[in-house]
């Protein structure tokens, strides 16, 4: 089971209609494709785009990385001037990015019809990077990765952040909008609106000489009763070196990070030092969100058991 296949499989299940997969594989080898992994879909639920765009630089001159997403770019606004006229709402994201209904909400497709009804043009979603639970991994060579058993959805679910999630986790937002109404988006930002292209004449007692959209037109997600974003980037083996001696809360090198996670306690943080490790001390820094594991685990575990029963054992 590839992460792709989890992802398209959960998104399906909380409301999306349709997944456009821009595949950037051939932009640099002729030897793989998504093509295989995605025929496993109907195409009335998911359709490849060929896209073998070469990433220019899109970083300052000499250095060392140039920059990959330039073809992001392209890719994003390909798909919303081409699909976006036959959709009410359209979303942009990446496959380790999960859009998860909360509260009362078993779908998305319930979250933005709602929206709609107060003016909601634009709903954002706060990013904040979910640690792989150490619960969830094993030990390989004095790292942690990933149990391969697990759902990424399961593995991750530890967030770095609380709901509501800090004002700085705005910096990578991602967005769910009505194509419609956002005439340009850029990643991580609405940049044209039919808001800013209103005149003075059309709207005097609302002029300025800026225009940045506002509630309800533009706003954030309630996290805990509309829905939330679990940003599940890998964790590498080598960012778990030494785990043992950088997770623990005397462990004076800070900056150097645990990414391993241990889960606060019933979700409550404490700043008293006798509570913040448990009895190994390993440092509590992440949170378990209880819809996701009480709920879409076991649903996403569900539907991917019975998608598998559809594919034909020489497809698997």
């Amino acid at each position: 089971l590839t992460r792709l296949e989890e992802w398209i499989e959960f998104h399906l299940m909380v409301g999306f209609d349709h997944i456009y997969v821009y595949d950037n594989s051939g932009a640099n080898t002729n030897e793989t494709s998504l093509a295989p992994t995605l025929a496993k879909y109907p195409p009335s639920q998911v359709t490849r785009i060929d896209w073998p765009s070469i990433s220019c630089n899109n970083n300052i001159p000499a250095h060392d990385s140039t920059g990959e997403r330039s073809s992001q770019y392209a890719a994003e606004n390909s798909c919303r001037a081409r699909f976006g006229p036959f959709t009410e709402w359209i979303a942009s994201f990446d496959t380790d990015e999960y859009l998860i209904p909360m509260g009362k909400y078993e779908s998305l497709k319930d979250v933005v019809k709602d929206a709609a009804k107060k003016g909601t043009n634009i709903l954002t979603f706060r990013s904040t990077r979910a640690k792989l639970m150490h619960a969830s991994s094993v030990d390989s060579k004095d790292q942690r990765i990933k149990n391969d058993s697990l759902t990424f959805l399961e593995a991750y679910n530890c967030d770095s952040a609380p709901i509501p999630k800090p004002d700085w986790s705005d910096r990578a937002r991602k967005q769910l909008y009505r194509p419609d109404y956002v005439l340009y988006h850029f990643v991580h930002y609405s940049t044209i609106t039919q808001g800013i292209l209103k005149t003075y004449k059309d709207s005097p007692e609302n002029w300025g000489s800026r225009y940045r959209e506002r509630p309800p037109s533009e706003r954030h997600t309630d996290e805990a009763n509309e829905a939330v974003m679990l940003h599940t980037k890998t964790t590498t083996g080598d960012q778990t070196n030494n785990w043992i001696h950088r997770c623990h809360y005397q462990f004076e090198k800070k900056w150097r990070g645990c990414y391993v996670g241990f889960p606060w306690p019933d979700g409550i943080e404490k700043q008293e030092e006798e509570f913040n490790h448990d009895k190994d001390g390993m440092e509590y820094n992440c949170f378990v969100n209880q819809k996701i594991s009480d709920v879409w685990v076991p649903k996403l575990t569900e539907a991917l058991a019975k998608r598998r029963e559809k594919i034909p054992s020489s497809q698997r």
